[in-house]
């Protein structure tokens, strides 16, 4: 198993963009039960059998990450306009800059080799992989 040398701030941001929780599992008790830590150990897994020739793309894609959302950050006051003077804002920023993330989020989680998480709840995700029917 090769070795890792991500930082634990790597870490925090890889787990940050690949929508896992930055969380202690010895925390994560409610009740008396587990709260959102099942899928967590893929993530650590991950991280910690990256080749240490792929450290770098590691990197790249997280810095892409960084990068995208970081716009998305500052561009939120540009959902409340349309047109400044002569000037049109493009009102489908925010949705092309989230398929950007998520192009660069996917070659993350390609990189890493492990799926984004299904819980992510910037995204809406159900965690489900089969459709319900009432």
């Amino acid at each position: 198993m090769a070795q890792n040398s991500f930082t634990q701030e790597e870490k925090v941001r890889i787990r940050h963009h690949m929508g896992y929780l930055n969380v202690d599992a010895v925390q994560t008790f409610v009740l008396g039960s587990p709260a959102g830590v099942e899928t967590q150990f893929i993530i650590e897994g991950a991280m910690n059998r990256v080749l240490p020739e792929a450290l770098s793309l590691v990197r790249n894609m997280l810095a892409k990450c960084d990068s995208v959302e970081a716009q998305m950050l500052d561009n939120q006051e540009l959902l409340a306009v349309m047109a400044v003077g002569e000037i049109s804002v493009r009102q489908d920023e925010f949705q092309a800059l989230q398929h950007r993330y998520h192009y660069w989020r996917n070659g993350l989680a390609n990189a890493l080799g492990c799926y984004t998480n299904s819980f992510d709840k910037r995204f809406e995700g159900t965690g489900l992989n089969v459709s319900v029917r009432h």
